[in-house]
């Protein structure tokens, strides 16, 4: 049985595995254990894991022990995901982890990351690295830790929790060796519904009337829209259809060979993605404009036993990734697609070129295919080299390891982009048509600029200590290590600590745990830069206790465990901010009248006593595991008291002094919440079925943060949950000039029937800042996630749901308010079908959106719950179904195995938002649903 879980972990078997492993494990987890097979020796990070065994900082415990708050997740729940990078295979996976894409661009779509409210550190292969851009078939595990216990020994980094990735390695078998091929269409989901030529055109003239100005068009030029008589002087071009395709194509190849014997272990593994965009393209052109990502990664994973008490591992790693975007950029591109109305330009004129007029100087179309191109060229090399030394002979259980890792980092990109000329066709009857040109077609530009260029050189020494006695158990772990990032623009990064960590359990029943670091940090003053960082938890295995196994046999885990520990922060630790820096300018004013002359000015206030924030974690939490492992449950209470948060003042000192006030350590918030995790796994003849979810609610409270003095509870933003949008609490529209008469009048503004009405709070007959309060819900957020899968006779078919309830979101600006325009076009902007809701006096009893206007309205458009939408969804995040084909078809070709399989990413999506993604909320370019095939071939 264990040398069939070693081949499922490392040869990247594409048949079903055991169930259980597609979901995210938690501290209870014993039932999906996917690990490596035993080796005699620890492996960089650790001990090498027996099936009971989970990869934590600086080593292996085992899972019956673990008193950390903690979470896995293995490789055959990730790897035919498909996505290109390993965190978007993690929605729903994870309790405590949420995820975000906000930029969904070829080669920046990788998700954003949230531990219990923060961005957590990221290891890989026990550095901390910037990288997440890995290829699924490369990682063996990725896991969360959540606690003090799980992350003290990283000090002052620890604070935001942990996320680690484990590559896989060889094992000590017969060679194997693993092909898959997958090609996928990408579909893009929920674009905007903006409003046709002939109804843009009548909005905007009702707006001009609420404004007391004249219309600008004509009812000949409504009938022309209407009609579609005139598509060169009264153009209607949806953007979207002219701009984008329907779909681009997405392509993965990867192989990998492993093996190994007693002595030396391998995997090696090559991917290539090729991921295409939705840009059209002119075959006129000599080079390629649409934006895409190319990616190469090559992995090398050696250990070899240098002695029979000497293992060396040595890891290589590299990444190439090209990408490429439209001369004008893909974001520009976007932003212009947002707000430029279907009837500013037809996009040819009848003589073939590009339409324009001097309030739209760039066309869109010209900007995707004839505005050049810019290629970006990004490498990485990863270098990991680790012995370990076993020193039974001195004392059994005690090693030895010293660990060096370097990892550089070169990203170009290339400026090959050129302007055009748009023409403002003018016909005149009776007349030559007059021809306006505007801009030039310039020459390409050629250049180049490095967008960043870091080392970083990282080196460990540990000492380890691992022994039973008789019922009584020991681990101690002791560790250096210095973590240094050097760039091209500043002087080095240095992070570096020294830790312990003490295990002790008897007969795992009774179980503790304590750790200690200090750490370092150099962008401190000399005084500040070191601190101390300790932890601690106890555990109580019930299960254990003789009379609790008599009574009910069926549970071999029912841990309760707590811990508590206090870590740090220092991502917010700037650049030398206890130094004053001073500036050159040319442009500093002198006398009466003023004469402009260089000078040297103070740069923003130094603070000599800067320092990191501290995090005070308690952590209470339960796990059971009954009917053999197969039914698993774990439940944890958390509360984070985040002191010393880096803020500036909210007072008015800076007008006072003259200068920018500093950062300092002033700010406290708490973070608390919940945790479930639940599984079931069978097997039932040859059906196979395993069901897995988790459920994670989060609550945050600003406790200080230094604000201006607040006249009434409701403005204060302390006490108030983090990141709390304030405004104005919205209650109808004014239907009448009686109803703006008595009612109260906002500051600074004269409303008019079809205007937002708002509730004077304090009750002074003025709508002003005194009447601002949180509009957000308050309630705590929450997000889950439900795996399920089924095999039966090589069918095998998995399923992930992952969803957010009580998320609020704030709808405004540009994209959402009508005819604003703030991209580089400059005419009027956008309007959407959601305006055709628009307050009139025909429409007052069922009016959804307040009157129109034209270049804003300070009334409407302000923060507001009118403007608060409820951003909760659900979405079937993947859907895999695989076939395995039968060995006796396969054997005559000498393969092992032959798997096709079809999935799909993003295929549902429920949410009471319209016309929007609850991710790419008019951010541009949209998200997508990924239809994916492919075959995984093994010899």
């Amino acid at each position: 049985m264990m040398k069939k879980y070693a081949t499922f972990f490392f040869l990247g078997m594409t048949a079903l595995a055991p169930l259980a492993s597609q979901a995210g494990a938690t501290a209870a987890d014993t039932s999906d254990r996917k690990v490596p097979a035993p080796q005699s020796l620890p492996a960089p990070g650790g001990v090498l894991p027996l099936r009971d065994t989970v990869p934590v900082l600086f080593g292996m415990q085992s899972s019956a022990k673990l008193l950390q708050s903690y979470g896995i997740v293995y490789n055959d729940a990730l790897r035919n995901i498909p996505v290109t990078s390993v965190e978007n295979a993690l929605y729903g996976k994870l309790a405590g982890l949420s995820l975000a894409q906000n930029n969904l661009a070829p080669g920046e779509d990788g998700a954003a990351m949230s531990l219990r409210g923060a961005s957590p550190l990221v290891v890989v292969d026990g550095v901390p690295r910037d990288i997440t851009s890995i290829d699924p078939e490369q990682v063996a595990s990725v896991s969360v830790l959540r606690d003090a216990l799980a992350t003290a020994m990283y000090g002052a980094r620890a604070a935001n929790g942990v996320v680690m990735i484990q590559t896989k390695h060889g094992y000590n078998g017969k060679k194997r060796i693993s092909f898959t091929a997958q090609t996928a269409m990408q579909q893009m989901l929920q674009t905007p519904k903006f409003l046709g030529a002939y109804d843009y055109a009548r909005l905007y003239n009702e707006a001009l009337a609420n404004d007391g100005r004249q219309p600008v068009y004509t009812q000949a030029d409504l009938d022309a829209w209407k009609n579609g008589s005139d598509p060169y002087g009264h153009p209607d071009v949806n953007w979207y259809d002219k701009v984008l395709k329907d779909q681009a194509g997405m392509q993965r190849y990867n192989l990998n060979i492993s093996g190994g014997n007693r002595i030396s272990r391998y995997f090696v593994d090559l991917d290539y993605l090729n991921q295409k965009g939705y840009f059209v393209t002119d075959p006129n052109n000599t080079y390629k404009t649409n934006n895409f990502y190319q990616r190469f990664i090559f992995r090398s994973n050696v250990d070899v036993e240098l002695t029979k008490t000497t293992l060396l591992n040595l890891s290589l790693a590299g990444r190439i990734r090209n990408s490429n975007e439209p001369g004008a950029t893909t974001a520009s591109i976007f932003n212009n697609i947002m707000s430029t109305p279907n009837n500013a330009y037809p996009v040819h004129n009848f003589d073939g070129s590009l339409g324009g007029n001097n309030d739209y100087q760039n066309n869109i179309y010209g900007q995707a295919v004839r505005s050049g191109y810019r290629p970006a060229y990004n490498r990485n090399l990863m270098a990991d080299l680790n012995v370990t030394q076993r020193l039974d002979a001195f004392l059994p259980g005690l090693y030895v390891k010293g660990a060096f890792s370097l990892n550089t980092y070169y990203d170009e990109t290339l400026n090959r982009s050129k302007s055009f000329a748009v023409y403002n066709v003018i016909p005149r009857p009776g007349q030559d048509t007059l021809i306006n040109k505007i801009g030039t077609d310039g020459q390409q530009n050629n250049s180049s600029a490095i967008a960043d260029d870091y080392r970083q050189a990282y080196t460990e020494f540990l000492v380890g200590y691992d022994s039973t006695f008789g019922s009584h158990h020991v681990g101690v772990t002791a560790v250096g290590f210095r973590d240094s990032y050097t760039s091209v623009r500043n002087l080095p990064l240095v992070n570096a600590s020294i830790a312990l960590r003490a295990r002790y359990d008897f007969e795992e029943k009774y179980l503790l745990e304590f750790v200690m670091s200090r750490s370092y940090n150099n962008m401190y003053h000399p005084d500040n830069r070191w601190g101390y960082f300790p932890a601690a938890g106890i555990g109580w295995n019930i299960a254990r206790e003789s009379w609790f196994r008599s009574a009910l046999p069926g549970i071999s885990i029912l841990k309760l465990r707590a811990s508590y520990g206090i870590t740090g922060n220092t991502s917010d630790a700037g650049y030398y901010q206890y130094i004053q820096y001073f500036n050159n300018t040319t442009s500093y004013n002198f006398g009466n009248p003023s004469t402009s002359a260089a000078a040297i000015t103070e740069g923003v206030l130094a603070n000599p006593g800067l320092a990191w924030e501290k995090t005070s974690k308690l952590n209470i939490g339960v796990d059971i595991s009954a009917l053999r492992d197969r039914l698993e449950f774990s439940a944890e209470y958390f509360r984070n008291r985040n002191t010393d948060l880096l803020m500036i003042r909210g007072d008015n000192a800076s007008g006072i002094i003259g200068n920018s006030l500093p950062s300092e350590n002033i700010g406290e918030s708490v973070y608390k919440g919940m945790e479930f995790t639940a599984g079931f796994n069978g097997q039932a003849g040859a059906l196979g079925y395993f069901v897995k979810g988790n459920l994670s609610f989060l609550q945050s409270r600003m406790e200080e943060m230094q604000e201006v003095r607040r006249a009434y509870d409701w403005n204060r933003r302390t006490g108030q949950p983090v990141n709390m949008q304030f405004g104005y609490v919205a209650d109808g529209f004014y239907q009448n000039d009686d109803e703006i008469q008595k009612g109260p009048s906002p500051e600074g503004y004269s409303p008019v029937p079809g205007d937002i009405r708002y509730r004077d709070l304090n009750g002074d007959g003025t709508i002003n800042l005194l009447d601002e309060r949180p509009i957000f819900n308050g309630k705590p957020f929450f997000y889950y996630g439900l795996s399920a899968g089924l095999s039966w006779k090589g069918l095998d078919l998995n399923m992930t749901w992952q969803g957010v309830g009580n998320r609020d979101i704030y709808l405004g600006g540009a994209n959402v308010w009508e005819f604003l325009n703030t991209s580089l076009n400059g005419g009027p902007g956008q309007a959407q079908e959601s305006h055709l809701g628009r307050w009139t006096p025909q429409t007052a009893a069922t009016a959804t959106y307040p009157r129109l206007t034209v270049n804003g309205n300070v009334n409407n458009h302000r923060a507001s719950t009118f403007w608060v939408k409820d951003g909760s969804y659900l979405r079937l995040k993947n859907l895999e179904l695989g076939y395995t084909l039968p060995q006796r078809w396969i054997s005559r070709l000498k393969l092992a195995s032959i798997r096709a399989f079809a999935s799909g990413y993003n295929l549902l999506t429920f949410t009471p938002l319209k016309n929007m993604d609850p991710e790419a909320l008019f951010t541009g370019y949209p998200n997508q649903r990924i239809v994916n095939f492919g075959m995984n071939i093994q010899l």
